[in-house]
């Protein structure tokens, strides 16, 4: 039987540093730990967070209703993930970030509301996701709750930017009748 040097330094060590904690001193009560930190605000704009969690995210929920299913694991993998990060989004955007009116607009009982929203329908979409669904309806019910909540939340607070026109390059590819998964 070989016996490796390291395994064996830890065996000896082991009983010496314990006999050694027996003969010392009891420890003094530990100082009150100081509170943690939490975040108060996040280090970007809410405009910056909703582009970072669901610009991208929302093509793959809006895929298999348009009738563009995964086609393997890695696939539903992108579509959950997508799903979580909507969950994700509807809860970060309820923390102010760097932009100028992001305190007020948390503040605000429609923006609660409309996040909460955000987060119910990415876990609608994880569910889905989860059971690897191929219900294009069920799908095509996710897409349609994610677009009213999109448009709401911009018509209510950012009216000058609305949330449709961007071609992203799943949607031009989507629009071009290929899909969105490779």
């Amino acid at each position: 039987m070989r016996i490796y040097p390291a395994l064996m330094a830890s065996a000896v060590a082991a009983p010496a540093l314990f006999l050694a904690g027996c003969q010392q001193e009891p420890a003094a009560e530990p100082a009150e730990a100081p509170p943690a930190a939490g975040v108060t605000t996040l280090p970007v704009s809410l405009n910056a967070a909703m582009v970072a969690l669901t610009s991208q995210s929302a093509d793959y929920l809006f895929a298999p209703g348009n009738g563009d299913m995964p086609k393997n694991d890695h696939d539903w993998a992108l579509v959950q993930n997508a799903a979580y990060e909507t969950m994700l989004a509807g809860t970060v955007i309820q923390i102010p970030g760097t932009g100028e009116f992001d305190a007020q607009w948390v503040a605000e009982d429609d923006w609660k509301k409309l996040a909460g929203e955000l987060t119910e329908i990415g876990g609608e979409a994880d569910k889905l996701a989860a059971a690897k669904s191929t219900d294009q309806a069920k799908w095509r019910e996710v897409g349609d709750k994610l677009v009213q909540n999109c448009l709401a939340c911009h018509e209510k607070f950012k009216p000058e930017t609305p949330s449709q026109g961007i071609l992203h390059e799943a949607t031009k590819r989507e629009s071009l009748g290929e899909s969105i998964f490779h």
